[in-house]
């Protein structure tokens, strides 16, 4: 019985036509070349957190509008399926390759994987084998995969998914690696452009390892090491200076954490994480016990230690207890096109829903930074957003009013309400240059473009 369905799950690999060619991408927009790669499959878009939605002619994802500049910072940011495209084609090796490496990488050890992680394992290189261009991935985001592992046991099933990460640790060395993302460098925000200049010169020294075996030679990963320590110590020590003249008492218990936070940052292990997190909620947790008029500045100075979003010496220690994959993905998912809830989705006891009226796009690095932020605050610490919410919006309505995005005619009057409401009336948008009779009309003609030249496809 089992075997059957083994077989059926490898015959699903006999429907793929490998002649196909992939789409004609234009990735001008970002100055990227187009890629030269062998004909194959054409490409499934839906393997790395969202879903591609172009319907015909038209879109129906926002994330999927070229040339869409973040709602806060301003930059340009990447469309979703461009964004795993590159990691698919560029960066992660082909299943058929990687799920052999992780065998002689031993990741993957015969002798003490389960049972059903050996089943998994097998379906997945014979179809790879079968499919030799595509990326695990890929290769999961098939629909006849997914429908094939449906009758499949769950543990054999769920294996995929451990199989999958497995080959996410085959990397490619660090001077290809960099040749690869060298073509997006001038799209990063500031701190990452800097993160790629290390990792540039790092390559020039060590081309042949990996960005994993680079960041973890000992002389590498102590001069980091060494930089980001004094950063924190730095601001632990201003700390000191300002309670100078505090009540004795709070002085001392202050100098207490003080000593606390400098043994960790100094004297623990790297192999224990999150030091940053634990020294702040040490801080923060003291200071609502002990309300002062010191508690806010030292709130402040605290909430200044270096994390790997503002800081290159902790990016590059944080990307050390990391994969050379997982480094290239942070750096473009940071600049990746994201759904940001307007309207908090977590906020407590009211929470904003998950709906495209709730939503404008913000990179994925200012998406993280904002989190649960109430907007008339967040707007306080970055003013642009005003003007670039309001340029993002025109943008919106110029896809819009040119029949390109559909499901999105209310879209322009609900988002416009709801960062008024949200931000305080401190974000106030313009819509008066939507016009949804001119969409219409240009929605019908795309469609009637769209149709003639399918029909003479359909002749060749």
């Amino acid at each position: 019985m089992y075997i059957m369905k083994i077989q059926s799950f490898i015959q699903t690999s006999r429907f793929i036509n490998y002649q196909n060619q992939y789409i004609n991408r234009n990735y001008s927009d970002f100055g990227i070349n187009s890629p030269k790669f062998s004909p194959i499959s054409q490409p499934s878009f839906d393997t790395v957190s969202f879903k591609r939605k172009q319907d015909g002619p038209f879109i129906s994802d926002m994330r999927e509008l070229p040339n869409l500049t973040c709602a806060c910072c301003g930059i340009k940011m990447m469309k979703n399926s461009d964004v795993n495209y590159f990691l698919n084609k560029k960066i992660y090796y082909p299943a058929n390759i990687s799920l052999r490496r992780i065998k002689t990488e031993q990741y993957f050890k015969e002798s003490k994987v389960s049972e059903p992680m050996k089943q998994a394992y097998i379906l997945l290189k014979e179809y790879a084998d079968h499919n030799p261009n595509l990326t695990m991935d890929e290769i999961l985001s098939k629909r006849t995969i997914k429908d094939a592992r449906k009758t499949l046991p769950q543990d054999v099933s769920e294996a995929f998914e451990d199989i999958r990460d497995m080959t996410k640790l085959v990397e490619h060395n660090s001077k290809y690696m960099v040749s690869a993302i060298n073509e997006l460098n001038p799209h990063f925000h500031k701190l990452e452009k800097k993160v790629f200049n290390e990792l540039q010169e790092l390559s020039k020294k060590y081309p042949n390892d990996t960005f994993y075996d680079i960041l973890n030679k000992p002389n590498v990963y102590k001069h980091y090491e060494h930089n980001l320590v004094q950063k924190e110590i730095d601001i632990l020590d201003k700390i000191s200076e300002y309670i100078e003249n505090a009540p004795q008492e709070f002085k001392t218990q202050t100098e207490e954490k003080i000593a606390i936070a400098k043994d960790i940052f100094q004297n623990e292990s790297k192999d224990i994480y999150h030091k940053r997190g634990r020294v702040i909620s040490m801080f923060s947790d003291f200071l609502k016990e002990n309300p002062n008029e010191y508690s806010n500045e030292i709130q402040k100075m605290i909430n200044q230690l270096p994390d790997s979003k503002t800081d290159v010496d902790a990016f590059m220690i944080k990307g050390s207890q990391k994969s050379s994959n997982a480094i290239v993905e942070i750096l473009l998912n940071r600049v990746r096109n994201t759904f940001e809830h307007v309207k908090p989705h977590r906020r407590i006891g009211d929470n904003g829903p998950n709906s495209i009226y709730n939503y404008i796009g913000l990179c994925g690095k200012c998406n993280g930074e904002r989190q649960r932020t109430e907007y008339d605050i967040f707007v306080q610490s970055h003013p642009e957003m005003i003007d670039n919410t309001q340029k993002q919006i025109d943008k919106i309505i110029y896809y819009i009013n040119s029949g390109i995005l559909t499901k999105h005619d209310l879209y322009p009057d609900k988002i416009q309400k709801a960062l008024d409401v949200e931000s305080k009336g401190k974000i106030k948008i313009n819509i008066n240059k939507l016009d949804l009779q001119k969409a219409k009309t240009n929605r019908t003609i795309r469609q009637q473009e769209y149709n003639y030249r399918k029909k003479l496809q359909n002749k060749k």
